[in-house]
């Protein structure tokens, strides 16, 4: 499983900067925009299911730390779930187009968070998975 969820997250790190040199152009792409934001919602819901629906409940023995690491991540996942849905609500691709700076700026707040995530749950995971594998 640690292989799985390091691949994962090399394609997600590839899709976010798949989609930061998008919102690097001058003006949205109509293609190309909708097409790799999707590849990243698509992603993100893989790593997901792979997180909630097999890596932590494999996990047995926990110490407290690391069981108290687990649920810090399980209550960060809603948070950003949260915030990830009004993101995608906010921003249409109608919305994109009526203000590609606004989009521009909150593209790269959203990237940094999903960056800052793969890293925190490279932080906790890999080596509980590494001491299980």
């Amino acid at each position: 499983m640690l292989t799985l969820l390091k691949d994962v997250h090399a394609e997600l790190r590839l899709a976010i900067a798949e989609l930061a040199r998008e919102a690097a152009k001058s003006e949205p792409d109509p293609d190309r925009l909708p097409a790799t934001r999707l590849k990243l919602s698509r992603l993100s819901g893989r790593r997901r299911s792979l997180i909630e629906g097999e890596i932590l409940p494999s996990l047995h023995e926990l110490a407290p730390e690391d069981a108290r690491k687990i649920a810090d991540l399980r209550r960060e996942a809603t948070a950003i779930m949260v915030e990830t849905s009004e993101h995608i609500a906010e921003w249409t691709t109608r919305q994109i187009v009526a203000d590609w700076p606004g989009y521009q700026r909150a593209s790269a707040a959203m990237r940094g968070a999903m960056l800052l995530r793969i890293d925190r749950e490279a932080a906790v995971l890999y080596p509980l998975l590494a001491r299980t594998s």
